[in-house]
């Protein structure tokens, strides 16, 4: 079921998890993720590929359901839906992967690029 229905973000009803999403597309976007990560587990945080695979897959959808509660519209969750895509098919690869193995992976520029523009997009939003 599509629901043509779009929300303002001071509507929605977990805006602290969107701003969560948005700083977790950001890692994916950035240059350098390997580095943005070992800097933030020397502050003692838990930041990896893993906690990506976590965030994404265990602990939410993100799909149609999530409208209203974390995202906006049909529009966000497809986008998210392209970037969970592209995690998948790389996990499928790389089962027991390091940080590494996934950041050198041949659909990460791919999924740098999905998750730029899905960040540029919920920042412009929000």
């Amino acid at each position: 079921m599509t629901d043509n229905h779009s929300f303002m973000p001071s509507s929605l009803a977990n805006p602290e998890k969107r701003k969560e999403l948005i700083l977790y597309l950001e890692e994916l976007a950035a240059d350098d993720p390997e580095e943005l990560w070992r800097n933030e587990r020397k502050q003692g945080l838990v930041s990896d590929i893993d906690q990506i695979f976590h965030f994404f897959f265990d602990d939410n959808d993100f799909d149609e359901g999530a409208i209203g509660e974390s995202l906006l519209d049909s529009k966000e969750a497809k986008a998210i839906d392209e970037v969970k895509a592209l995690l998948t098919t790389m996990l499928v690869d790389l089962p027991n992967g390091d940080d590494a193995a996934f950041v050198s992976h041949h659909l990460w520029r791919r999924l740098r690029t999905r998750a730029q523009a899905a960040h540029s997009a919920f920042e412009a939003r929000s």
